[in-house]
């Protein structure tokens, strides 16, 4: 692609205020970014050929794409959630079902619970659900490999959020610590709700998203050829799962159920990643088709 000299400086600085902003929407402090950073490390290795200005406008774009969504989320859930309380019956009502089943509530997992670990947990759910989705996507910009960020969007939020809703609208189902009576862990250092505030923000708990989120891209960066990146992601999701029962929030069956939903979901991504290459064989002969990815001149691991 070719660019005139004054629209150079100009995307630099357009992807740069995404960067920012995506660490501004949930006010990431040092922990959420020296997270970031840590899995950049070596990123080097494993960036493709494609020059910096052939990749960086599809790049852009592909970052921009998931920031607009994430910025406007927290509002288009408070809509929702907000809509769910005055106007959804759902059809299942699953409260004192999965109360009634031994072990359900993860209680195996609260034995110690001292404050120091209950806030270092606490900022592991609390920025986890986005901050493993960035840490993904962050870094495959800075592979310069937009189908691979394209493959983390279509993981993440792009296929979770609208597939997820036709759980949330169908069953209802609380948290543990709201459903058995028990403190809020989260509470003061992260939420501190009045009570009505507590009924749109309980509910919605089958699937856990948290844990589809989080399996999703675990799921995802085991495919990365980065040792260092894989054991970064796996540790980090895998707590931001566990962080789900340790904080009385998710049952043990919507925690399975979040990962079941992760699997298809990342399974679907997939098939949805194939359709150009489908497409592609079916063009006759002779004919270009336009790519956003690695040409065949840099080939790249998926």
């Amino acid at each position: 692609m070719t660019m005139r000299r004054w629209m150079w400086p100009l995307l630099i600085l357009a992807t740069g205020a995404v960067l920012v902003g995506i660490t501004t929407v949930q006010n990431w402090g040092i922990g959420c970014i020296l997270l970031i950073l840590l899995t950049l490390f070596g990123v080097q290795h494993d960036q493709t050929n494609i020059p910096w200005k052939k990749y960086l406008p599809y790049g852009f774009l592909a970052l921009l794409f998931p920031f607009v969504m994430y910025n406007y989320a927290g509002g288009f859930w408070e809509h929702v959630a907000s809509w769910q309380t005055k106007s959804v019956h759902h059809i299942f009502q699953w409260n004192d079902l999965f109360n009634s089943i031994p072990f359900n509530d993860g209680s195996f997992i609260w034995i110690w619970q001292p404050e120091w670990l209950t806030r270092f947990i606490g900022w592991v759910y609390w920025y986890g659900f986005t901050l493993s989705f960035w840490a993904c996507m962050i870094r495959s910009f800075f592979t310069k490999d937009v189908k691979k960020m394209l493959h983390y969007s279509f993981a993440g939020f792009v296929l979770q959020v609208p597939l997820i809703l036709l759980f949330y609208n169908t069953v209802f189902l609380q948290e543990v610590w709201w459903v058995r009576g028990l403190p809020d862990l989260l509470n003061p250092w992260y939420r501190d709700y009045t009570h009505n505030e507590y009924l749109v923000w309980v509910q919605n708990c089958f699937p856990s998203m948290h844990t589809s989120m989080a399996f999703a891209m675990l799921l995802m960066a085991m495919r990365e050829k980065s040792r260092a990146f894989r054991w970064i992601m796996g540790t980090y999701c895998t707590l931001i799962i566990l962080s789900t029962l340790y904080l009385r929030i998710h049952w043990v069956l919507d925690v399975f159920a979040g990962m079941l939903f992760a699997y298809l979901v990342v399974k679907l991504a997939d098939g949805i990643m194939k359709l150009p290459a489908l497409w592609q064989r079916r063009t006759p002969s002779g004919l270009v088709q336009p790519q956003v990815a690695a040409t065949a001149e840099h080939p790249q691991e998926q």
